[in-house]
């Protein structure tokens, strides 16, 4: 396929990186000249300098040719237009624009075929405060991603000192789940992450993703020694540091689930703007690195301290306070893809990455048919898919201890209607079953065999 992205930032980074390893013929455009050399250094994909919706630019990346736009520039405005340029003179098919701002995206009738030809918006701050909630409704999960229309889900997770999984090898899982059907699908020790095999030890200080039906979370985290909804008290307390479009989604979401919620905000019009539009959140102006002002706030009765300012080093810094003053649940939201090492090796270990949620929506919806879902998992490097099995697939009629699955590929969940089923060797895949994959990403291609469908643009 011919793509033109718009934008070398982290996320249009990661999107070409991505499609480009899967053989696709990718263009990015960018006005700097720095983070284009950075991508033309790091993999095989066309690269023009230039304004992204500039009709001579947008002609040079090829546009006449292609048949996906995605605008991932970090101005609103430039990426509508270039959809609106890319369909008035190249007829560009599908085109997808990065939309921050909740005028633009909350303006009814201002998308659409005969308006502003974007087929999809995507929200980073959306997307971001989507993720952080999960987090907050799981708070012993690093990572918490559903699929299945809900019913399965993955949780990301830390194996802790002295855990009930700290020392286990994953064929004998058994002994700490008992009849509780679960799957570790990926693995992470000393920033690696891997599938696993039957003979991997778990060891405190590694991380892993699970997948249990989402009805079996609790019955979950009891087993590992989580914290479940019985132990996590009502009225729980959030400290917000940012009013940001993130922070203030999220401080929404969290007034409709009766948190009493405190936001910090150092911008005094900011902080004017949130108190009319929030209900019962508590909004201090300050700054959230003043210990005597977090003090005053009442930072040591706090359960959750959630850093989502646009600036990565106060959310860190933020964050490692809240973290002496032993706040038991903290996320921080990190922008910078060089940081997520960082904060994971000085103990942050609930990180929310606004690049990585934003390039796995717009992949997952890239793909059509009966690709049904798409995320990355860890550092990004692994993924997990979730495809249908048509009555043609290569992947029916057999047990899966006989199948050939590519290199580094593991099955983790099996949907049959309603009934989710963890898989073990025996377990056969029938038509119209959804299936729940995990594999390196550069594997898709291969996986994409198996169920004979086509990873097509829509």
């Amino acid at each position: 396929m011919n793509i033109l992205i718009l934008g070398a930032g982290e996320v249009g980074f990661h999107i070409a990186s991505r499609l480009a390893s899967e053989g696709n013929n990718v263009s990015v455009i960018d006005n700097d000249a720095e983070r284009l050399q950075r991508v033309a250094d790091s993999m095989d994909v066309k690269t023009v300098f230039g304004h992204a919706a500039h009709p001579s630019v947008l002609e040079k990346a090829g546009a006449a040719d292609a048949e996906l736009l995605i605008a991932a520039t970090t101005n609103d405005e430039i990426n509508m237009l270039a959809c609106q340029v890319a369909h008035s003179l190249f007829k560009v098919t599908t085109k997808m624009a990065r939309i921050r701002e909740p005028d633009y995206i909350n303006a009814t009738g201002l998308f659409g075929p005969d308006e502003l030809p974007i087929d999809m918006m995507i929200c980073p701050e959306k997307e971001a405060a989507n993720s952080i909630i999960k987090r907050f409704q799981i708070t012993s999960a690093v990572d918490a991603q559903e699929f299945a229309d809900g019913k399965v889900q993955l949780l990301g997770m830390h194996i802790p000192p002295k855990g009930e999984l700290a020392g286990i090898a994953l064929k004998e899982l058994h002994e700490v789940m008992g009849d509780l059907p679960t799957y570790i699908v990926a693995h992470e020790r000393n920033r690696h992450w891997s599938i696993p095999k039957s003979d991997t030890v778990l060891l405190a200080g590694d991380s892993i993703y699970i997948a249990v039906a989402t009805k079996n979370v609790e019955s979950l985290l009891e087993k590992v020694g989580g914290d479940t909804s019985q132990q996590r008290k009502h009225g729980r307390k959030a400290m917000i540091i940012g009013g940001g479009n993130v922070g203030y989604l999220v401080a929404q979401q969290l007034e409709k689930m009766d948190v009493n919620v405190s936001v910090f905000e150092c911008n005094p019009n900011r902080a004017d703007w949130l108190a009319e539009k929030l209900n019962s959140t508590h909004i201090i102006k300050g700054d959230a690195l003043d210990r005597k002002l977090l003090e005053e706030e009442g930072i040591e009765n706090t359960d959750d301290f959630l850093s989502l300012t646009n600036d990565d080093e106060t959310n860190i810094l933020s964050s490692m306070i809240a973290k002496k003053y032993k706040v038991p649940h903290i996320v921080t939201l990190i922008n910078r893809g060089i940081y997520n090492d960082l904060s994971h090796e000085i103990g942050l270990e609930v990180t929310v990455s606004p690049r990585l949620t934003t390039a796995s929506t717009i992949l997952r919806h890239i793909r059509k048919g009966r690709i049904f879902g798409l995320s990355s998992l860890g550092d990004g490097s692994l993924e997990v898919l979730e495809a249908e099995a048509l009555k043609t697939s290569a992947i029916l009629g057999r047990p899966l201890k006989d199948l050939v699955l590519p290199k580094n590929t593991v099955i983790g969940a099996v949907i049959r209607q309603d009934e989710v089923i963890i898989p073990n060797g025996h377990t056969v895949i029938e038509p119209n079953d959804h299936v729940l994959l995990v594999s390196q990403g550069h594997n898709l291609k291969e996986v994409e065999k198996l169920f004979e469908v086509r990873l097509e643009f829509f």
